[in-house]
């Protein structure tokens, strides 16, 4: 089996050009062999054509059929190496056993027999010999093995090397076994002529083996090549025409191998792309539905922590002054990040205050640390949410690992993308509360007095919950006014918001309802709880001072209950409305609740057992 090498790793066998330079290579040097083979056979042939003797025919002959047998040996040995078909290696196997190796150890002892009384010449047959026996013993130890893979490969090299090593040495002692037979018989004619046809015979042979390797080094490379070059054709026309043609399998380490596993990469990015520009046009489509800052914050956070897995992510923002940092989406209280928030400026942010990407932790430490983010544990990046040249906020992502490339460009087209929309967001909220905010008393206005107490009604219609609302009217603020200027009337207006607020609790409401009117709704409130109340208000109010105001501030109050004076929005202002001038004509400074009529005198108290009134108390 080949060694597995991972996917970056350059490739290590065969280039293509190699192949095809080393099959050329092989058919020119085994032509230039056979030519030269060839001009030496017959160069000899006619060096020894008078010097051969009769008596020394049978032994040259002998000695060239020896030869002959040891390159078929030879010849066949290395034919077994290439071959993939076991019919083939059995047919093989079968014809080394049963004709060419008996023939030549036939061969072996009728020189034997010819040459006997030369020692030299039995030397070199006891070589031959001995060579045989060392590849017989080869053979049985090797097996031969079927396999394409680079190790399979380079075991067949080496065992042709040895192969050829071995009868390389055997056809030399046969070689020279015959050169001396030949001396010998350079006087006769015959023997020339039959060395003459013996090394046209060998011409052809290797004429033959050379068309044989060629044709068979060939078909290996059309086998090897052609196939994969097709595959990779097709699977780049499924890439061109956009289709997902799933994984090319690269076979080898040549340059086909390097183009298939780039083919790979390249659908793998493929791929990420699609899925990150999939997550960002539903990212986009969903930002544009957002119908509030948190909405938008929480649908940037989520984006952000789908675009890096396993991270956290927070989103800061400026408040409305502009001058202080607060985390717009909900934070752990055991993140050390919210206590350093408490009261932070918005330059304590380094992508706030650079305006660009600001990242800790895993890299090398910037020149100036991020007050907010350094120190964390964790590598951070922060990202300012930029709009028009203006930074709103940013958005601090903290990991445990480097981000990637694509994972910093993700995060950045989300934020990118989420940043005008929260921008349009706050701006419409802005622009929401100035509408419905009193600028002077910094209440509610009438607009958004009118949309509460529907919607406040209804609510305890439904849940058949008591209501009480109370109007409070300033006294003489007309004189206060033309006495003291329209400055120090606001003044007191601002001073009467801020003392309504203080005696509040967060689920009531109170808004200018006009002039130097205000409204106070009370949910799960009776008109007892509602005088309570309404006497803490006038009692605050009656000790509010304002410099350069020199009199006395009061406020007249009327009260009344839904369930028993109205039931409705209209009757219940109406009656209110009733009760305050009824304090006003009794000498105001004053409240005064809304009769209760005779029919709902009896009516059973739904009052719920946490009562307004000993709320007051």
């Amino acid at each position: 089996m080949g060694i597995l090498r991972p996917r970056d790793n350059p490739p290590r066998g065969l280039r293509v050009a190699a192949k095809f330079l080393l099959a050329v290579g092989a058919l020119l040097a085994t032509m230039l062999a056979l030519a030269a083979i060839g001009f030496v056979g017959l160069e000899r042939g006619h060096a020894q054509v008078d010097r051969l003797a009769q008596d020394n025919v049978r032994t040259i002959q002998a000695t060239a059929d020896l030869e002959e047998s040891v390159n078929e040996v030879e010849l066949t040995a290395l034919q077994q190496i290439p071959t993939l078909s076991p019919r083939a290696l059995e047919q093989l196997d079968a014809r080394l056993d049963t004709v060419l190796v008996p023939r030549l150890r036939q061969e072996l002892l009728r020189v034997e027999t010819l040459i006997s009384d030369d020692p030299g010449a039995t030397d070199r047959l006891r070589a031959i010999r001995i060579g045989l026996d060392n590849y017989l013993a080869l053979r049985r130890a090797v097996p031969h093995d079927t396999g394409l893979d680079a190790d399979h490969e380079l075991a067949e090299a080496r065992l042709a090397e040895r192969i050829t090593t071995l009868f390389s040495g055997m056809s030399q002692n046969a070689d020279q076994l015959r050169d001396f037979e030949g001396l010998e018989a350079a006087q006769s004619t015959a023997e020339a002529e039959a060395t003459y046809r013996r090394t046209r015979d060998l011409l052809l042979f290797g004429a033959g083996a050379a068309l044989i390797v060629a044709l068979t080094v060939a078909l290996l490379l059309i086998r090897n090549v052609v196939p994969r070059i097709s595959e990779c054709a097709r699977f780049a026309a499924l890439i061109a025409t956009g289709q997902r043609p799933g994984v090319l399998l690269s076979r080898g380490n040549d340059e086909l191998s390097a183009l298939g596993r780039a083919l790979n990469d390249m659908v793998t990015a493929s791929e990420a792309r699609r899925t990150m520009e999939a997550d960002q046009l539903e990212f986009a489509d969903t930002l544009q539905v957002a119908s509030t800052e948190d909405e938008a914050h929480e649908l940037v956070c989520r984006q952000v922590q789908r675009s890096v897995p396993g991270s956290s992510v927070v989103v800061l923002k400026q408040n409305n002054s502009a001058n202080r940092l607060e985390a717009a989406t909900a934070l752990d209280p055991d993140n050390p990040l919210a206590g350093r928030l408490a009261g932070v400026e918005p330059r304590a942010c380094a992508a706030v205050r650079f305006g660009r990407t600001h990242r800790e932790g895993l890299d090398r430490p910037p020149l100036l640390s991020c007050t907010l983010c350094a120190s964390n544990g964790t590598g951070s990046t922060c990202e300012p949410l930029l709009v028009g040249g203006q930074v709103i906020g940013s958005v601090l992502v903290s990991h445990q690992e480097r981000l990637a490339h694509a994972e910093e460009t993700r995060i950045q087209s989300a934020v990118a993308q989420a940043a005008p929309v929260l921008a349009n967001l706050r701006n419409l909220a802005v622009a929401e509360f100035r509408a419905n905010t009193d600028s002077l008393t910094g209440l509610p206005n009438k607009r958004a007095t009118d949309d509460v107490i529907k919607r406040m009604v209804a609510q305890a219609n439904r849940s058949i919950s008591p209501l009480a609302v109370a109007m409070l009217d300033l006294d003489h603020f007309k004189q206060i006014n033309d006495r003291f200027g329209h400055a120090k009337g606001d003044e007191v207006l601002a001073a009467v918001g801020a003392a309504l607020q203080s005696c509040l609790r967060a689920s009531d409401f109170a808004g200018r309802f006009g002039g130097e009117e205000f409204l106070i709704i009370l949910p799960e409130t009776t008109a007892d709880g509602a005088l309570v109340l309404a006497e803490k208000i006038r009692a605050t109010i009656a000790t509010i001072t304002v410099p350069g105001v020199e009199r006395e501030i009061t406020a007249s109050l009327g009260v009344a209950d839904l369930l028993a004076h109205g039931g409705s929005i209209a009757g219940l202002l109406h009656q209110v409305d009733l009760a305050l001038y009824a304090a006003k004509a009794a000498g105001r400074n004053r409240t005064v609740a809304a009769p209760v009529p005779d029919d709902l005198a009896d009516l059973p108290d739904m009052t719920p057992k946490a009562s307004r009134t000993t709320d007051q108390a």
